[in-house]
């Protein structure tokens, strides 16, 4: 892909599963399908809905936001809406493709408790690659195939499919969190409502005391939650996100370091340099050399 070309937005695009929101895919079928699509999926693209691999056999890497995640028979594989990821064109796995939309999501969510559906994986507490457990792999399996026959039974009902995706998914939270467990359930509301903020408002805030601010708390008490949730301060999880827009802005969307400096309210090119190449140990602009797709 020529790096000036902007990385492709890639929007819900099962118009007969657009009424439920929810599709369900063999991998197989996927890759029998590859000229139908507008887009290459072995280059990064911008998935605009949540996208949940299964791999029930092979093994390979999988890349998300500039990183290669390995996998192998019995992982689950979490990509999120605007996360930017690639297949490999060297592994042909066997397993299925979940898409779904946020609005199906969100509905899913809505009675069940907020913390299991945090995006962990958005800092550094957890990998968007599950290893699962035996008993929850056959799980897994059981209950994507009884959201496949409920599709085709439900006429205009959706009810049991989202009760069946929500049983997938509190089952795969549960393990997927299980590093969490000495946490009580206000905690990681708490550390949830703070990883949503700092999604919402990375580009304009960077000071841990800022997101306190909001959250009616003292700096010291939102480093202590964040600590005991992933060994983190709350500067390095902010940290963490800036920088990972960052990225994308130079490479995925071809920004150069002046936009980007614009687009993420820096003072100016000569901080945003001095900020990435902090973190990083090298300049926006080597980064974007080394990272042309």
């Amino acid at each position: 892909m020529d790096n000036s070309d902007p990385i492709p937005d890639v929007s819900y695009r099962a118009p007969s599963i657009e009424e439920s929101g929810i599709e369900i895919l063999d991998l197989e079928l996927f890759r029998a399908r590859l000229k139908r699509y507008h887009f290459d999926p072995y280059q990064p693209h911008r998935v605009k809905y949540y996208c949940f691999l299964y791999i029930t056999q092979g093994e390979g890497e999988h890349l998300i936001d500039f990183q290669r995640y390995p996998y192998r028979s019995g992982s689950f594989i979490f990509i999120n809406p605007n996360q930017v990821h690639a297949f490999d064109s060297s592994d042909q796995p066997q397993g299925k493709m979940i898409n779904v939309t946020p609005a199906f999501f969100a509905n899913s969510a809505a009675n069940i408790r907020t913390s299991y559906f945090v995006s962990f994986h958005l800092n550094r507490a957890s990998s968007p690659v599950l290893q699962l457990s035996p008993p929850l792999d056959q799980s897994c399996r059981v209950l994507l195939d009884e959201v496949g026959k409920a599709q085709q039974e439900r006429g205009k009902d959706d009810l049991v499919v989202q009760l069946l995706f929500v049983a997938l998914l509190v089952k795969l939270a549960r393990q997927r969190q299980s590093h969490l467990a000495h946490l009580s359930e206000q905690q990681k509301e708490r550390f949830g409502q703070f990883l949503n903020l700092v999604e919402q408002h990375f580009g304009q805030l960077r000071e841990a005391s800022q997101y306190a601010g909001l959250m009616h708390t003292s700096y010291k008490s939102l480093n202590q939650l964040c600590k005991s949730c992933c060994g983190q301060t709350a500067k390095q999880l902010i940290d963490f996100r800036t920088i990972l827009e960052i990225k994308r802005k130079l490479v995925m969307d071809g920004l150069s370091t002046q936009e980007t400096a614009s687009d993420l309210s820096f003072e100016d090119t000569s901080y945003l340099n001095k900020y990435f190449k902090r973190l990083t140990g090298q300049t926006p602009a080597a980064f974007k050399r080394d990272n042309e797709f």
